[in-house]
């Protein structure tokens, strides 16, 4: 896992809707791009992970889906839906 850079985190539509799709047992954790040569250099992405989700453990890398090449997002840590914060996993 990387050190999460700045001060990134989710807007207050996107903690909604994160807490809108959560279900017992699961949690939203961040991914966040760390390519240097990248124009959206801290950009964050999120995933569910755990009990009925297609990951139980967070990878170490977003997964590529079919609308993107996760390359670039490597895992900072969950997001606590309660203060919008990223809490890094140490």
């Amino acid at each position: 896992m990387t050190k999460l850079l700045g001060t990134e985190k989710p807007d207050p539509v996107m903690l909604a809707i994160l807490h809108e799709r959560l279900k017992t047992g699961q949690t939203w954790f961040c991914y966040q791009n760390m390519a240097l040569d990248s124009a959206s250099l801290g950009h964050l992405k999120f995933l569910c992970c755990g009990t009925g989700c297609t990951f139980t453990e967070p990878p170490a890398r977003m997964p590529d889906t079919a609308q993107s090449i996760n390359w670039r997002y490597v895992l900072v840590g969950h997001a606590d839906l309660t203060t919008g914060e990223i809490v890094e996993i140490l």
